[in-house]
Parts: structure tokens; sequence; C-alpha cells
């Protein structure tokens, strides 16, 4: 098993990978092409869009299969961000993110140093080289939110989502969203169908 430091790189074996971040935290990945964009909303995936192309989170859990990521793809970058979104990460434990091979045997470990104001982490990517794969450490912090980053990557974020009526009994309770992760799981369901809700549990 290789202990990876930020910018480490490790060429990586065929088949579909496991990227684990166990804790208190929301595993995210965007998936882009050489310039860095996402093609479409479709290539971010997380909690309440599970699964694209080569790619399936479950929990703490990313599997990563690169020959079967969408055509042109060259990058998964795999992020984190506190599962509470009230939460700052710096409070959190420094996560640690673990890689194994289809046969479970770990590849690397990867454990940057815990967060300061960050409100997202970008752990680390995995990126084709030449007929390859790589992985490398990254250990990014961003300060911007989960929306922020996505922006940046090119996912199409709505800012603004229909208020939801108050309940006849009492009034109504605005749902914390500092980080913006509202409004990612609102495009989400904006692309289903359905109406804005509430962040719920991964």
């Amino acid at each position: 098993m290789s202990e990876l430091v930020p910018g480490d790189n490790l060429p990586l074996p065929g088949g579909a990978l496991t990227v684990r971040v166990p804790g208190p935290f929301d595993v995210s990945a965007l998936i882009t092409d050489d310039g860095g964009k996402v093609r479409g909303d479709g290539d971010f995936v997380f909690y309440n869009q599970p699964a694209a192309p080569g790619a399936r989170l479950r929990g703490d859990t990313l599997t990563v299969d690169p020959p079967r990521l969408r055509a042109g793809a060259t990058r998964v970058t795999v992020v984190v961000s506190p599962a509470d979104p009230g939460t700052e990460l710096g409070r959190l434990p420094a996560p640690t993110l673990y890689v194994t091979d289809p046969s479970g045997r770990t590849l690397a470990r990867f454990a940057p140093s815990r967060p300061g104001q960050e409100t997202v982490l970008l752990l680390a990517e995995i990126y084709r080289r030449g007929a390859g794969w790589k992985l490398r450490a990254l250990g990014q912090g961003y300060s911007d939110g989960l929306a922020g980053l996505a922006r940046d990557f090119g996912v199409d974020v709505l800012d603004d989502t229909p208020p939801c009526p108050a309940p006849p009994s009492g009034p109504a309770r605005d749902a914390p969203d500092p980080d913006g992760f509202l409004g990612l799981v609102n495009s989400a369901r904006a692309r289903a169908g359905s109406l804005p809700s509430p962040r719920t549990p991964a």
C-alpha cells in the first residue's frame, strides 16, 4: 500500500476501483474532460444523484470504472464536505481516503492535513495518462462551498427555488444551507421532475 502526500501520483491497475472516505463526510465526484469541465449536470455524482456512467456512490464509498466513464471523460475528482451542512469542515476529523483494486487490495491511503476555513476539500483525482489511468493526491481546500465548486466545474446549479409552504400549525422553518448544497440537490430533483425539498439523509 502506498502512503500518499499532496502531489503524489500512482499508476492504477485495470478494472473498477473503490474510493472510500469513512467518517462524518459527504463524498462527491465530478467527471470532467481535458478542459476540466463537466459535460452536463449528470457528471456530478453525489448523495442525491449517486450514479453516472462508470461511477457509483454508496454511502461513503465511490466505485469508479474508468473504461466505462462517458465518452470524452478523462478525470474524476473526488470531493468531501461535511455530512451535516451546519458543521465546519475544520471542526471534523481530518478525512482519510482509501483506494482499493478490484480484488479488494488497498492500493493507497491519503490523509491530508485538517482543513482550516475551507468548506470543501478536493481529496484526489483519477485521471487518464496515455492508455492508462493514475491517481493523484490533492488535499486542496475550497472555501466557496460545494455549490461554488460545482459551478466552477461547469455544473448548472439552481440558485432560486420556490419557497416551501408553511405548515398550517406553525411558522415556516428555514432549512440551513451554508454551502449551497441544497441548490445542487434541487438541481437534480428538478431534472427528475420533483419539487425542491430540504436535505435528506445520505
